[in-house]
């Protein structure tokens, strides 16, 4: 208990030590680099680059996770790619945005099968689900920053897994609906260093 009281409360200083700081300061730097931590990306990096059209308040903005699991003979790799228009409302590439953008989430398994003539062979299950995403955030800092977002994600299809199995040179494919529909919220924290 003690720990998170202490977390939460660094948390807390570092974003009014940022707030402050932002406020202070002048032009924004326009290359930032950071991580962030939530749902969907779950942990992973942050890019942006803030553009110089529409006054310096337009960014690109990219999210990358890549975060590989095993245990035994399972190996479960979750992957999450986002590439966002982020507009700044009021400030140079700070303060209060609004995003759209595009992004793919992806779960691989690969486990072992054993088969009725006592055969093993590699399984594998693929589920990717194209989303389109709005959100709205907040960037406080110059050089070192914190940032957070909420906002909804929608899924481009009816996401489903495919299941490959190969057993004595034959394969076979089936589909199965996702437990996983890929429409939901998005909300994430993150801090970084701009240049």
């Amino acid at each position: 208990m003690k720990n998170l009281i202490l977390t939460f409360s660094l948390i807390c200083f570092f974003t009014l030590a940022n707030v402050v700081n932002s406020d202070v300061l002048g032009q924004e730097l326009p290359l930032r680099i950071g991580i962030k931590v939530g749902y969907p990306q779950v942990a992973g990096l942050n890019l942006e680059y803030v553009t110089p059209l529409l006054n310096k308040r337009l960014a690109a903005d990219l999210d990358l996770s890549y975060i590989p699991l095993s245990r035994n003979t399972t190996t479960v790799t979750y992957t999450n790619f986002a590439l966002f228009a982020n507009y700044y409302f009021s400030h140079e590439g700070r303060g209060l945005y609004g995003g759209l953008g595009f992004s793919r989430m992806g779960f691989n398994v690969t486990k072992d099968v054993t088969f009725s003539g006592g055969t093993t062979q590699k399984g594998k299950a693929n589920l990717g689900i194209n989303s389109l995403n709005l959100k709205i955030g907040g960037k406080h800092g110059k050089s070192f920053y914190f940032r957070w977002e909420l906002g909804w994600s929608l899924a481009l299809s009816s996401p489903a897994f495919e299941v490959v199995a190969t057993n004595n040179g034959v394969t076979k494919n089936e589909n199965f609906a996702s437990p996983i529909k890929g429409s939901g919220p998005i909300a994430d924290i993150g801090f970084g260093f701009a240049f």
